[in-house]
């Protein structure tokens, strides 16, 4: 039920959504190297094809590859990419609350990923399994938790 709920509040977002307004920046946030993503094969490469870093836009939501796509910057709208961005590395999450997770084990599922990870939010480092799944027809990434309050987040940017 949660899920549902915090998907129709993601189609609502999407539909509200005109994107950054006209030289609003989208400041870029580098992903951390990290373990390997648990795909049932043995592939721990973070380099991206041809050795080229490429940058991923906001608006759109990052396609799969060799860099988990929930890495970079997230907010609950656009406008939020500046003053209260999420920020996603392939090893930890920081909230604009303060909340702050580090990843063990990202397994990928259909739909999204999987992340074993302990959090700290609102007391002590507690361990917490995120639900990070994609909306691609909202253009938008469902986060859910025990620790850290469910979201709908679209994408800031990013660059690899």
């Amino acid at each position: 039920m949660r899920l549902l709920s915090t998907a129709a509040c993601i189609l609502f977002l999407a539909a509200c959504n005109k994107g950054p307004a006209p030289g609003e920046p989208n400041g870029p946030v580098a992903g951390a190297p990290g373990g390997p993503i648990a795909t049932g094969r043995a592939d721990t490469s973070n380099a991206v094809s041809g050795g080229e870093a490429t940058a991923v836009q906001a608006g759109a939501l990052p396609p799969p590859g060799p860099i988990p796509r929930f890495v970079g910057k997230w907010a609950t709208n656009q406008k939020s990419c500046d003053s209260a961005a999420w920020q996603f590395t392939q090893t930890t999450l920081r909230t604009p609350a303060g909340s702050s997770c580090s990843f063990g084990q990202v397994t990928q599922v259909p739909g999204g990923y999987d992340v074993k990870a302990t959090c700290t939010a609102e007391g002590p480092p507690a361990a917490d399994t995120l639900q990070i799944r994609f909306a691609e027809s909202a253009k938008a990434m469902l986060f859910a938790s025990r620790s850290i309050a469910d979201t709908g987040l679209v994408f800031c940017g990013r660059d690899v």
